[in-house]
């Protein structure tokens, strides 16, 4: 058995605390850049000593995931801004490179009769995804709330208590 070295050790602890069985981690340190293998002694021995660093790596990792990237509001509003700008520009660009209207050309016909036709066409699929990126940044930032459309049907039937009730 060879011994570990501290990012073989560190890795090993991560992989550990992500709950895999020895042959998963296995699997995985083949592929490691500093290749070792473990034996299911080493990850039990690992899983008992280790239990407060276990659970510090799960605490920093659920910190971590909840203040960085895309579970934070502002980074998602930021993104969804860089997206709408885009694609204002894409749409209404400098007047004479707008993506409203878009040029088309269809052929009509066919055989010597066969023409073809240029014609323009309302950018429908850009404009709904457009107005839907303003409307996901409103919902972000908090000027649209979501309300829940709620509809009972209820029906009362009532039984005097005096008489037999029916099947």
């Amino acid at each position: 058995m060879q011994r570990l070295k501290k990012a073989q050790k560190e890795i090993l602890l991560q992989w550990v605390a992500e709950g895999l069985l020895s042959d998963e981690i296995n699997k995985r340190a083949i592929e490691f850049a500093d290749p070792f293998q473990v034996s299911p002694r080493v990850v039990c021995f690992y899983r008992k000593t280790r239990q407060v660093d276990i659970a510090r790596l799960l605490a920093e990792g659920e910190h971590e995931a909840l203040t960085t990237g895309l579970a934070k509001k502002s980074e998602r509003v930021r993104k969804l801004k860089v997206l709408a700008l885009r694609l204002e520009e894409d749409l209404f660009g400098d007047g004479k490179d707008d993506l409203i209207w878009t040029d088309q050309v269809k052929g009509v016909g066919s055989g010597d009769i066969a023409m073809i036709v240029d014609y323009e066409e309302f950018n429908t699929a850009e404009l709904v995804q457009y107005r839907g990126i303003l409307d996901d940044i409103a919902k972000e930032i908090g000027d649209r709330t979501q309300k829940a459309d709620i509809d009972h049907a209820v029906t009362i039937k009532i039984v005097d208590s005096t008489e037999e009730p029916s099947e």
